[in-house]
């Protein structure tokens, strides 16, 4: 049956091949196509085959059915060539110079492959610059695939895409029906209101009288106090609208009034779902103090846990953060040594691969080392070495807090900027504590830990604005070495060691209501010493 069937494919492919060079030849041609005063023979047979517009035009009784030369309008020349080609060979070659004509012309004659090609190529293209302009052009072509995938995107980037022009010269049902979206991935709605923001200023005369509408779509309430009071209350788009000003003060009321916030309730006072994010819990140890190398991820779409590919070392007391799409697995103790190691597992790529980035302390002496397959990043030590440190991000800033020096636990902490490669102090926490950290609204939690003598329930934030820490409800549970993120608008915390037991439970805290809840679903092995993060794949 497969050799009858390579048979047929081949024997299809001599036949198309034969026209064609027929059709090149303009033999046996009972057609021309004139498009800008070009002639292109061709055979009806074949066009009919191909495409629903020439079958009807030449099946239906249509004046076209019996002409010899037929006249085809907003089609260029150069893509009617390119056309016929494939209707001849099924293939065609999509480039950034043809796509933007080649699909209106393909969607124009119905030829479904092309479209399909044009499609998959421009989903390829798409970028923070020009996305958006894709999802309005795949709209116009009702191409729904390449129209989801644009849109899709936008959402997901959503903070570089509001630094392009592209997104600055859209129209205002665009831009509400992004800011309005459930499914909008924003650490914080501090980047959706500059959104707004950006876009009504672009072109404050015409879009000034769209700001309280846009605005309403903003999470005032979620925003912090600091930043309702010195970016909100400043702004004079604000200052001089009387409907701005009442949101405005419905998210100071929220703030104020925490009686009154169950009546306030709402999407506004509801962290956005987002959509596909992932949970990754990794390293830690299990019965018997054994350590342990593997990785799990929770899904909320599937509602299940998945393996992923394990650590290179088995390892406890490791740190874990996500930036740009990629996961990255800090220091630990292996039983040994304290380690500087770092690895990065790359959510990017088709199939996921560990790769080793050098160590902090020992970058110097691994610097020649290099493969395909492994990426050294080099960066300046902190002041302090650590394990059992917190590492977390905000506002594009890398926070390394507690954790243990191999003599004493600390509550000293260091920032990290990217940009200029360098570490600085920010002030201590209260309480020496080898805990884990989380980033919620440009807020640093610091969850539970040990301080040498307790098993810690005590819980403190640090607002990077005001450079202040401050203490929060306590958890239910103490939690020593526990692992801590933010997932699905909310702060977790995720197994640890309660003093006498191995932990497989999970916590919730909401900021806004300040409560602790337990999550219903437990994981699937006890463990403590595990990093955890999310991964939210492209």
């Amino acid at each position: 049956m497969e050799d009858c069937q390579m048979f047929t494919d081949v024997h299809s492919k001599e036949i198309l091949s034969t026209m064609n060079c027929l059709r090149k030849a303009d033999k046996l041609c009972d057609v021309i196509l004139r498009v800008d005063k070009k002639c292109f023979p061709a055979h009806r047979i074949v066009l009919a085959a191909s495409s629903d517009y020439f079958s009807a035009m030449f099946t239906n009784g249509m004046k076209e059915q019996d002409k010899l030369v037929i006249d085809l309008h907003e089609i260029p020349s150069s893509m009617m060539e390119i056309l016929l080609d494939f209707v001849y060979t099924e293939t065609v070659e999509v480039s950034v110079e043809n796509v933007q004509e080649l699909l209106p012309a393909a969607c124009l004659l119905q030829l479904t492959g092309v479209k399909n090609a044009c499609c998959r190529f421009l989903e390829r293209q798409l970028d923070a610059s020009n996305c958006l302009g894709i999802k309005v052009f795949a709209e116009s072509h009702s191409c729904h695939s390449l129209l989801h995938a644009a849109e899709r995107f936008s959402l997901r980037h959503f903070n570089t895409v509001i630094e392009n022009e592209e997104f600055k010269t859209m129209h205002f049902e665009e831009v509400e029906s992004l800011v309005s979206s459930e499914d909008l991935q924003v650490k914080s709605e501090e980047t959706v209101y500059q959104g707004v923001v950006t876009w009504v200023k672009h072109n404050e005369p015409a879009r000034l009288k769209y700001l309280p509408q846009l605005l309403s779509h903003v999470r005032l309430p979620l925003l912090s106090v600091n930043y309702i009071t010195d970016v909100l209350d400043s702004e004079v788009l604000i200052r001089t609208s009387h409907a701005c000003r009442d949101l405005v003060d419905e998210a100071k009321r929220y703030h104020l009034r925490p009686d009154l916030r169950d009546k306030m309730s709402g999407p506004k006072t509801t962290p956005r779902a987002g959509t596909d994010s992932i949970l990754v819990v990794l390293g830690g140890f299990g019965a018997h103090q054994n350590l342990v190398d593997t990785v799990e991820s929770f899904c909320s779409k599937t509602d299940s846990w998945t393996k992923l590919p394990n650590l290179t070392r088995k390892r406890r007391y490791v740190s874990a953060a996500s930036v740009s799409n990629k996961l990255y697995v800090v220091g630990g103790y292996d039983g040994h040594s304290r380690l500087s190691l770092v690895e990065k597992l790359d959510f990017t790529v088709e199939k996921l691969q560990w790769e080793t980035v050098t160590s902090m302390h020992q970058r110097r002496g691994l610097a020649g080392i290099c493969s395909s397959s492994v990426q050294w990043t080099m960066l300046s030590a902190m002041a302090i070495g650590r394990e059992g440190a917190g590492l977390v991000v905000a506002s594009d800033m890398i926070y390394c807090i507690g954790g243990y020096d191999g003599t004493h636990l600390l509550s000293s902490a260091e920032c990290y900027d990217p940009q200029m490669d360098q570490w600085s102090n920010i002030p201590p926490m209260a309480k020496e504590r080898s805990g884990d950290y989380a980033d919620f609204n440009n807020v640093i939690y610091v969850c539970g830990g040990y301080d040498g003598t307790e098993h810690l329930s005590s819980v403190e934030s640090y607002n990077p604005r005001s450079g202040q820490w401050s203490t929060v409800t306590s958890m239910q549970v103490p939690r020593c070495y526990v692992g801590a993120c933010v997932f699905q608008g909310k702060l977790m915390v995720v197994a640890g060691y309660d003093g006498k037991t191995l932990l497989d439970t999970l916590e919730v805290y909401e900021p806004l209501q300040g409560t602790w809840k337990n999550v219903s679903k437990n994981m699937t092995i006890s463990r403590c010493d595990a990093g955890v993060t999310v991964i939210r794949p492209v």
